[in-house]
């Protein structure tokens, strides 16, 4: 099978599709030859992002993810849109809130968590009545370099991180039998607005000394993504480290 047919006959549901990755990935699961579910909390934010990958193989529907029943409307618009079961789930939305242990307010600690770690947890359970249907499914959850190392100044997204890492795994385990494999990607610094400072535009996180010196490209992640999605299949609560050798620590 080719690269541009191998989800040919699949609906796909991208969560976050109106940040930098989740626009590229909406992008290369249509290109892969997918019908793609593209959710953001305002879908009029995807207009020019329909208009490059064309109507018939991309719908934008509104989408929040810590509501449970924003998710069964959106899982429903995309089967009957398309008229199949999404038998794909990249849970790619994110809330980042900088705060330490003792600065970050106990509400802005829990709505980091509500996006982030019970976020995939309602897109999960959302998803599994099509994914059953449907004889079997994949989920990827795009996780961070936040989840296999520390992160001083970033303890709610750390700990959701985290949090979802083991999430990963353990339903992986548990949907192992209706077919379902579930695996994360955790990407390293990558080149978007929110890796720089928004009044200098320097690097928040400086990559010169990382063994690959450079911030990753959105679509490089979503090769990634697409592949833990499509290609390991004998892969299911795997983790896919896209990091650019950051956890090997500062060439010397």
């Amino acid at each position: 099978m080719s690269t541009t047919d191998r989800f040919a006959g699949t609906t796909v549901l991208v969560t976050g599709s109106a940040g930098a990755l989740g626009r590229s990935l909406v992008r290369q699961f249509v290109a892969a030859g997918s019908d793609v579910a593209a959710t953001a909390r305002t879908p009029d934010a995807l207009a020019e992002l329909l208009e490059e990958t064309g109507p018939e193989h991309a719908v934008a529907l509104p989408l929040d993810v810590t509501d449970p029943t924003s998710w069964g409307a959106a899982v429903g618009a995309a089967e009957e849109r398309f008229g199949r079961p999404v038998t794909v789930l990249v849970n790619n939305a994110a809330r980042l809130v900088p705060g330490t242990t003792e600065s970050i307010g106990v509400e802005q600690f829990r709505a980091v968590l509500e996006t982030n770690l019970l976020g995939a947890l309602h897109g999960v359970r959302a998803v599994l009545p099509s994914m059953r249907r449907a004889g079997g499914g994949s989920v990827v959850n795009v996780g961070s370099i936040s989840a296999l190392a520390p992160a001083p100044g970033l303890i709610a997204y750390s700990t959701s991180k985290w949090a979802v890492r083991g999430m990963t795994a353990t339903m992986a385990k548990e949907l192992a039998r209706d077919g379902v494999r579930v695996n994360g990607v955790y990407p390293g610094i990558i080149d978007t607005p929110l890796a720089h400072d928004p009044v200098t535009g320097e690097e928040l996180v400086p990559v010169d000394g990382f063994p690959i010196p450079r911030q990753a490209s959105v679509e490089e992640i979503g090769r990634y993504v697409l592949f833990a999605a499509a290609d390991a299949t004998f892969s299911t609560g795997g983790e896919i480290v896209a990091d650019g050798g950051f956890l090997l620590g500062a060439v010397a």
